[in-house]
């Protein structure tokens, strides 16, 4: 129909148009059931009013965060047993939760893989194929004198000359090929704060951000602690099969071989020149090298960081020179970074970072697997991670509650009803009044 005869003529735009109205024909689909039973019960004018009320109190948002619950605990029951029962509150409450609170209960089953799925959309975004050469190479033979040229040659060929018969047909529209992983991704990391009453309020998001930085600082096994709930956490692994670990070590692997092929889309920039996005030098093995150094610098200072921890306070003497050699390799460091710049690009950089906190976030879940998370640089490790994972999903809120105060006030009127809200006002007022006296 339509769909076809645009595609033929190269206007792949109102093909992801009309893509996307089959994509919320299949949500409505999933909704009428819904509307069926409520208007079988109660009639379909209360059905579409039922169907209203939740989608404007935000009910598409906790059923999508319910299914990240059920996903992950059912995922873990299945892979390494052990199922619990794990009590939730099923009464009305206008008890606002900490961020710590929210952190404890969960970073491992929406949290973690909230950030993941955030940043793989941005990898796909950086790295994805949204268009390509359609024609095959003879479409220029009497041009190349019909010797095949290489696939570079050709591509940019094709991109310069016949971009609009061949390549932009296959257009692909990013925002339309993933914004329903946008809206998973967002959800799972920020829908309790949605649900948590006084969960944007200003005073509350900073009573909650020094509670969850005493939280991580904390040391003791109470379960009060950060590493108190780390090693309740890594328990279900103490009684796992060796089946259930070579799975989850399988599955873990995802981290390093996302780092390698990083590095080898990295490698093949640098010898396969593209304009405006490649490395130029004469010596290509100077990418290689610097690349290197800079990976084994970190290490060195990783391993000093190790050594240094492990040296008690009675050997001052082997720890001020531990510091000298860690400030040593810190200044080599920034050196070498300083002058990868004049080879390589910011951008090639950054991603030599991002490869380098995959392949040691993989190896510090292979050391969990092993059971080895009580070791003190796995701990460091988790500690790190936990704290950007936090910053990742309490950043933005805090953003929020700092800039548009009014979504505060929307929130509450979402949540509770009038007159509650009202009291909240009132509570809020007195409280303010009451600190302006002393």
């Amino acid at each position: 129909g339509m769909d076809a005869y645009f595609l033929e003529k190269g206007g792949l735009g109102i093909a992801g148009t009309l893509n996307t109205s089959w994509a919320f024909q299949f949500g409505f689909l999933l909704v009428v059931p819904v509307i069926a039973v409520v208007g079988v019960e109660q009639g379909f004018r209360h059905g579409f009013t039922y169907l209203l009320w939740n989608v404007m109190t935000l009910g598409p948002i906790f059923f999508t965060f319910q299914m990240g619950t059920r996903m992950h605990y059912f995922d873990r029951t299945l892979i390494h047993g052990g199922a619990k029962y794990r009590a939730t509150g099923r009464g009305f409450t206008i008890k606002h939760e900490k961020f710590a609170e929210l952190f404890r209960f969960y970073a491992f089953s929406h949290f973690y893989r909230g950030v993941e799925l955030l940043f793989l959309l941005l990898l796909f975004r950086a790295y994805g194929t949204f268009s390509w050469c359609n024609c095959s190479w003879r479409l220029d033979a009497d041009y190349y004198n019909n010797v095949e040229p290489t696939d570079l040659e050709w591509r940019t060929r094709c991109y310069d000359d016949h971009y609009q018969s061949c390549v932009e047909p296959t257009n692909q529209n990013y925002g339309i090929m993933s914004f329903s992983l946008w809206i998973i991704a967002a959800t799972w990391m920020w829908a309790p704060f949605f649900f948590n009453p006084s969960g944007l309020d200003w005073d509350k998001i900073i009573e909650d951000y020094n509670d969850w930085q005493n939280w991580l600082k904390t040391t003791n096994d109470s379960a009060d602690s950060w590493f108190g709930w780390w090693s309740n956490e890594q328990e279900y692994l103490e009684h796992t099969t060796r089946g259930g670990r070579f799975v989850t070590a399988v599955r873990k692997t995802r981290f390093l071989m996302i780092a390698v092929l990083m590095y080898l889309n990295m490698m093949y920039n640098a010898y396969f020149e593209r304009p405006g996005r490649t490395i130029t030098s004469d010596d290509k093995m100077l990418t290689y090298a610097l690349s290197g150094l800079v990976v084994v610098i970190f290490f060195l200072l990783v391993c000093c960081g190790y050594i240094a921890s492990r040296v008690t306070k009675k050997m001052s003497m082997k720890q001020r020179k531990l510091r000298k050699i860690k400030f040593l390799l810190s200044c080599c460091c920034m050196l070498v970074s300083l002058i990868s710049l004049t080879v390589l690009s910011v951008g090639n950089l950054l991603a030599v970072v991002i490869l380098l906190l995959l392949a040691v976030y993989w190896f510090m879940q292979i050391c969990m697997l092993r059971l080895q998370y009580h070791h003190i640089v796995v701990r460091a490790l988790a500690r790190a991670y936990d704290r950007a994972v936090g910053w990742i999903v309490f950043g933005p809120i805090m953003v929020v509650s700092m800039f548009l105060p009014f979504i505060s006030s929307f929130q509450q009127r979402v949540i509770f009803r009038c007159h509650l809200v009202d009291g909240a006002y009132r509570e809020s007022t007195f409280k303010i009044h009451n600190s302006e006296i002393l």
